[in-house]
C-alpha cells in the first residue's frame, strides 16, 4: 500500500514539473495587452465563405503568410538594395530601429509569432523596405517606368496592391513611418501611401491620422471622406428593409448624392433616398471583406462598413434591384454581370452577424419602411408588381385596359344614341 502511495506521489511530482514548465511563459489574460492588437488572422467562420478573398496571390507581408512566394522574396531583396542605395544609409541603422521596436511590433499581431528574433528582424526589415521603395518608385513613376521591370507589368502591380490591403498581410504602419523618417525625406509617408492606394472608383480622402496598417488605411480613408460623422452614433437593431424595386414601385425616388464617401446615405425629404455613387468591380468583394473582417476582429472598431453593406443587402435581393440602382446612376457596374453583383452583395455578410445600425442609418431604414407601408404607396406597389413587372404583364394589362376603355366608350355611345332616338320620337 505504501509502495503504491509512493508511486502516486512520484507521478504527481512529475506532472507538476511538466505543468510548471508549460505555464512558465504564460501571462494572465488581463495582463495581455489586447489594446495593441490590430493585425488578425481572419476567423475560420468568416474565412470559409471565400478563403481566396483573405489570402495573398503574389506577395506575402508579415508573419502570417511568411515566405509563401519564393520569386517575390528575391524581388524584395532587390528593392531593399534599391532603398539602401537611395537613402545612402547603412542597413544597420534600420535594423537597430526595428530591434528597438520589436516587442511593440509583435504585440500588434493577435496570434503569437513563433519565429525567432533573428528571422523576425529580417522579415520586418525586408518587407518594410520593399514596401517603402515600391511606394517611392510608383510615386516617381515617370522616372522609373523604363528602369524597373515591375513597373512594366501593370497586372503584377495590381495584384501587389490588392495583396497589400489584405488583413492577414500587414505590417504595423508605425514601422514604415519610423524607417521612412530615418531617411530625412521631406514628403510625408502618409501622403505617399494615399497616392499609391488612391482609387478613382472609391473616391477616398487621405485620413488625418496615421492608420494601424493598410487595411485600416483604406477604411479610414473612406470614413474621412464622409460628411456625416457616423462613427460615434448610437446603434439600434434593424430586422428588415424593403428592396430597391419594391420601394421604387411604391413611388420612392432614388437620387445620386454628390458626396465622395459611399457611406453618406441620406433621406433628405419624404419619399427620397439619396446615395453616393458606388463603383463595383472584380476587386470590390476582396476590399469589403477585409475591411469587414477587421471591424469584426478589432475591439475598438465601429462597424460602419459592415452596416453599409448590410443596408445594401436589404436593398438588393434580385437583378431587378441592381438594375434600379444602376438606372439611377447610383451603382456603376464594372463587373458586367448583374447577377454577379447580387451574389456578391448577398454573400458579403455571410457569417458576420450584423443586426445593429447607427442612429443615422436606423432612421433611414425606418423612413423607408414607413414610406412603403403607407397604405396608398403599398397598394400602388402591389398593383405595379402584379400587373406591370414584366413586359408580358404590361402588354396584357394595357390590352385589358384598352379593351375595357373601348367597351366603356361603346356603351356610352350606345346610351347616347338611345337617348337621342327617344328625344327624336318625342319631338315628332
Amino acid at each position: 500500500m505504501e509502495g503504491k502511495s509512493r508511486d502516486v506521489a512520484i507521478e504527481i511530482e512529475r506532472l507538476e514539473r511538466e505543468w510548471t514548465e508549460m505555464l512558465q511563459n504564460v501571462k494572465l489574460p488581463e495582463m495581455n495587452d489586447i489594446s495593441m492588437q490590430n493585425i488578425y488572422r481572419v476567423p475560420q467562420h468568416i474565412r470559409e465563405s471565400n478563403p481566396k478573398a483573405y489570402t495573398p496571390l503574389i506577395v506575402s507581408i508579415g508573419p502570417y503568410h511568411y515566405n509563401s512566394f519564393g520569386a517575390m522574396e528575391e524581388l524584395k531583396l532587390k528593392y531593399l538594395m534599391g532603398f539602401l542605395n537611395r537613402t545612402r544609409l547603412p542597413m544597420r541603422e534600420f535594423a537597430v530601429k526595428i530591434k528597438e521596436l520589436e516587442e511593440k511590433i509583435r504585440s500588434c499581431y493577435a496570434d503569437t509569432i513563433k519565429c525567432n528574433d533573428d528571422d523576425f528582424l529580417k522579415m520586418i526589415l525586408v518587407d518594410a523596405c520593399f514596401i517603402i521603395e515600391l511606394f517611392l518608385r510608383c510615386h516617381e513613376y515617370s522616372y522609373w517606368m523604363e528602369k524597373d521591370p515591375l513597373l512594366l507589368k501593370p497586372w503584377m502591380l495590381d495584384y501587389i496592391q490588392d495583396d497589400l490591403l489584405l488583413l492577414e498581410n500587414q505590417l504595423p504602419f508605425f514601422v514604415l513611418e519610423q524607417l521612412y523618417n530615418l531617411t530625412g525625406m521631406n514628403e510625408k509617408l502618409l501622403d505617399i501611401t494615399f497616392n499609391y492606394f488612391k482609387k478613382e472608383s472609391l473616391r477616398i480622402m487621405c485620413p488625418r491620422e496615421s492608420p494601424e496598417h493598410f487595411t485600416d488605411f483604406l477604411r479610414s480613408s473612406i470614413i474621412s471622406s464622409s460628411k456625416l460623422g457616423l462613427e460615434n452614433l448610437e446603434k439600434r437593431k434593424v430586422k428588415h428593409v424593403y428592396s430597391a424595386s419594391q420601394l421604387m414601385e411604391a413611388g420612392l425616388q432614388f437620387q445620386v448624392n454628390p458626396n465622395k464617401s459611399f457611406l453618406d446615405l441620406t433621406y433628405p425629404k419624404h419619399g427620397v433616398l439619396s446615395m453616393p455613387i458606388l463603383t463595383i468591380h472584380d476587386g470590390t468583394e476582396v476590399l469589403f471583406r477585409n475591411m469587414m473582417a477587421y471591424e469584426h476582429c478589432h475591439l475598438s472598431s465601429t462597424y460602419i462598413i459592415s452596416q453599409y453593406v448590410a443596408f445594401l443587402d436589404f436593398l438588393i435581393n434580385t437583378e431587378k434591384d441592381v438594375n434600379v440602382l444602376v438606372d439611377k446612376k447610383i451603382i456603376v457596374n464594372l463587373m458586367g454581370d448583374t447577377n454577379a453583383v447580387v451574389t456578391m452583395i448577398n454573400n458579403l455578410s455571410s457569417n458576420i452577424a450584423m443586426s445593429y445600425f447607427n442612429s443615422h442609418y436606423f432612421s433611414i431604414c425606418n423612413n423607408l419602411n414607413h414610406f412603403y407601408e403607407n397604405p396608398f404607396n403599398k397598394y400602388k406597389a402591389i398593383f405595379i408588381h402584379e400587373y406591370f413587372n414584366t413586359p408580358w404583364k404590361i402588354a396584357s394589362t394595357t390590352a385589358a385596359i384598352m379593351l375595357l376603355l373601348l367597351t366603356f366608350i361603346q356603351t356610352v355611345c350606345s346610351i347616347i344614341s338611345v337617348v337621342r332616338g327617344k328625344k327624336s320620337l318625342y319631338v315628332y
